[in-house]
């Protein structure tokens, strides 16, 4: 394997990254969650043509986004980090904002209305305009191979983030609550759960982050050493897909009711599992 990155990667990789983390479990944390993720969503959407299944679809493609640039970031060339790094935020905002989206078209089987679209998309906005003026990360550091951001621009997006997490559950409880029988009550908390999971690693694992850098806890904030947390928190995404594929199991969701979806999300968990086994 070594012989394999080396033939495209720096020699400074090797001195840098590979003390960093392992370059297998970093590799298969970003490209299977991706995969599973692209997979997933497309057949969804080609078997149901459903709306819900369309945001899906776009969630999941802005999480397959984020993924892949998230692996380039870990390739210490001061140019390729800084570009693929500076515009992750916008891809994160982007899945956050499907995902509300998703869970809502799924749960009342019609779209948005427009006024909640512009709310809710508006919240791109700012990422967009602080990733053109270069705001959020201007700076790398040689020594330690990572790109420095902005304080005040992380904080913000944990706000954010934080925000629209809670407008998930507040909806979610809510529809719950409003919910006629106890078959449409199973089926929301179930997809509900399984967003706010997925969101809720993502977040938990950012602020954990931010909190090591912002008071270099046991010197990590000064290094590279931080940012393997990251990779765990793409983990949260084939946790919202067990979930749907067990709505579509055990109640049909999305009106599929063939066998081969079940089989298709089975095979998709074990690849996830057997590979995270032998990384």
């Amino acid at each position: 394997m070594t012989t394999y990155f080396s033939s495209f990667v720096s020699p400074y990789f090797w001195t840098v990254v590979v003390n960093q983390i392992s370059i297998p479990f970093l590799v298969y944390s970003c490209i299977v969650p991706a995969i599973l993720a692209i997979a997933f969503g497309t057949f969804l959407y080609l078997k149901t043509k459903k709306l819900s299944s369309f945001y899906l679809f776009l969630l999941c493609l802005a999480f397959a986004a984020y993924a892949i640039f998230d692996l380039a970031c870990w390739f210490p060339s001061a140019p390729i980090e800084l570009g693929v790094w500076s515009v992750l935020d916008i891809f994160t905002v982007s899945f956050f904002v499907f995902s509300y989206w998703f869970l809502y078209s799924f749960i009342k089987e019609r779209d948005l209305p427009f006024w909640q679209k512009v709310v809710t998309g508006s919240a791109l906005v700012p990422t967009l305009v602080i990733t053109a003026m270069s705001i959020n990360m201007n700076t790398f550091s040689g020594p330690s191979a990572v790109g420095i951001e902005s304080l005040s621009v992380t904080n913000y997006n944990s706000v954010l983030f934080l925000l629209l997490i809670l407008l998930i559950v507040v909806f979610s409880v809510k529809e719950y609550i409003k919910a006629g029988d106890s078959l449409n009550r199973k089926k929301i908390a179930l997809a509900g759960l399984g967003v706010i999971v997925f969101l809720f690693i993502f977040f938990s694992i950012l602020v954990v982050t931010n909190f090591v850098i912002a008071v270099d806890l046991w010197g990590l904030g000064a290094n590279g050493y931080v940012y393997t947390i990251d990779s765990y928190s793409l983990f949260g995404m084939p946790i919202l897909l067990a979930f749907l594929g067990y709505l579509i199991a055990k109640y049909q969701a999305f009106d599929i009711r063939l066998i081969k979806s079940v089989a298709y999300m089975v095979i998709l968990m074990i690849l996830l599992f057997v590979g995270l086994f032998f990384a």
